[in-house]
Parts: C-alpha cells; structure tokens; sequence
C-alpha cells in the first residue's frame, strides 16, 4: 500500500482553523503516514500530547516550523524539519518575528484608526480570536468589528494602509538557515512560485532559476517541490534540480482548514508520496 506525507499544515496555533489533535485525526483518516504541523514563526503544538497521540494513530510526525525571513529587502518562508523544539536560538528567531509581525499589525490599527474608520486600538489589545476560524488576530478583528464580509477583504487594508510584509525586520534568511542547521535541523525553501513569479506559458523562466539559485546558496538543504501553487510541470522541474544538486525534496497542502477556504485543500489533498520525500524523512529520523 502506498504511503503519504504532508510536510506543510498549520494549526490554530499560527493561522489555521484547527487544533493539533484536529489535524493529526485529519491526517490519520486520509491515510497520511507522514506529518509535518509548520504553523507561522512557533512550534507549539510539538506538545506530549501531539507526540503520544501521533504514535496511538499510528502518524510519524516530524517537527517542523514555517519561518518568516527577509531576503535582499523580500519576504520568503523558510520550513524547518526536524529541528529540536526547545532550542534557545530557534525559539527566539520565532518569538522576534511574532513580535515584528504584531508590531506591523499596531501600527496598521494605528493608522486606520488614526484615519477615522471604526476600529479602536484598546479593543483590539483584548480581542481573542474565535476557535475554529483560523487566520491573524487583525483579520479577524476587522471581521468582527464590521470592516469586512470576509476575513481575506480585510487584507484590502495592508494596502491602503501601508501594510508591506516585504519592511517588517524578520529574521534574515541567511542568519534563519544558520540557526536552523544549528538547531539539528534541514532549512528548506517554501513555496518559491508564490514569492518568485512563474508563468508556465511564458517561453523563458531565467528569471525564476536566477532567483531561485540565489536563495539556495544561503545554504539551503532543499525545495517544496510540491505545493498547491506548483504546477505539474514546475513540480517536476524543482525535483529534477533537488535530484541533480542533491537537495531534499519536500512536498504538502499548506493546508489552513477553513481559512483560505477557496484553496479547497485538505491534508494529503496533494498526494505526495512517501517515496518522493524519502530522503528527507530518513534525514530528520528521531530528531524534534
């Protein structure tokens, strides 16, 4: 019987809808033998809990992290895999990007507040998100202070309001690579068609390859090949790139549950096979 992994979902511990236990059932019940929980910038739900019920339903479950970095004045994501889940330095590169992130979503408030639009900063300082919606503490918050109809229209605000991901000071990627590899664990580029622009019908890709190899000389150990982003056709191209310079290969949904619902994914929806990712599993083997 063939076996699956997905190397890349999130929970309601960074901006999903669901709790850890939540997902790993998901996982079990769509005959996912392998799982990574990459929620934003913390690995919180690496808990005994996760770990013990991991092992009752019979998951092998890899530590993972989804980091926010800067590279050359851009946002990129950076997955870790395998990495010790009480390292100091990794902890702290975490907790510094909440920080940021959360600082960057103030003094957007700030401004629309500042601006005259029906939001208050003292409101949004006790506001808690509601379970099982999913999403950043902003979006929700302009949904239920009437801002929006929807979580995603709230994001319509970053732009009018000077909300540019690409100046919030995260971690730099290359010092992000570093702590990763000294945490024991394999620093691996996410998604690269959602930062790199690739058009599958446009004749040259140089741009793309260019930048691409640029990222991997930070010391990358490997790509997500398999992303709900990529299509077929880059999928196979990244891999054969991982394969020729000896990368690991990485796979997953991204999987939000309810947030980012037009995505229509679910966990293993990308049917990565355990083979693919192989190497990479082996590699992080009793590490977290």
């Amino acid at each position: 019987m063939k076996r699956y992994a997905d190397l890349h979902i999130h929970t309601c511990l960074s901006d999903g809808s669901d709790t850890a236990a939540q997902a790993l059932a998901l996982a079990s019940k769509n005959n996912v033998s392998y799982l990574s929980i990459t929620d934003h910038n913390t690995m919180a739900a690496y808990t005994r809990e996760a770990w013990e019920a991991a092992d009752r339903l019979g998951l092998r479950l890899i530590s993972g992290v989804e980091l926010d970095t800067i590279f050359k004045g851009k946002q990129f994501h950076l997955l870790a895999f395998g990495a010790g889940t009480d390292n100091r330095r990794l902890i702290e590169a975490c907790a510094h990007n909440a920080r940021v992130q959360e600082d960057s979503n103030l003094s957007l408030l700030r401004r629309m507040e500042k601006d005259g639009l029906d939001v208050r900063e003292k409101e949004y300082e006790k506001y808690e998100i509601p379970p099982g919606r999913g999403g950043w503490k902003l979006l929700n918050y302009l949904f239920d202070a009437g801002m929006t109809k929807t979580l995603l229209e709230g994001l319509k605000y970053y732009g009018q309001y000077g909300g540019d991901s690409d100046k919030i000071p995260f971690v730099d990627l290359d010092e992000a690579v570093r702590i990763v590899k000294e945490a024991s664990g394999v620093p691996v580029l996410a998604h690269p068609a959602e930062q790199l622009p690739y058009n599958p019908y446009e004749a040259d890709h140089t741009p793309f390859w260019s930048a691409l190899n640029e990222l991997l000389e930070t010391g990358m150990e490997g790509v997500e090949c398999v992303h709900p982003l990529h299509s077929f056709g880059l999928q196979e191209e990244l891999a054969a790139l991982c394969r020729e310079r000896g990368l690991f290969i990485s796979g997953g949904t991204d999987y939000h549950g309810a947030f980012f619902s037009k995505q229509k994914q679910t966990i293993g929806g990308q049917m990565v096979g355990a083979d693919l990712v192989g190497r990479l599993i082996d590699s992080v083997a009793g590490k977290g």
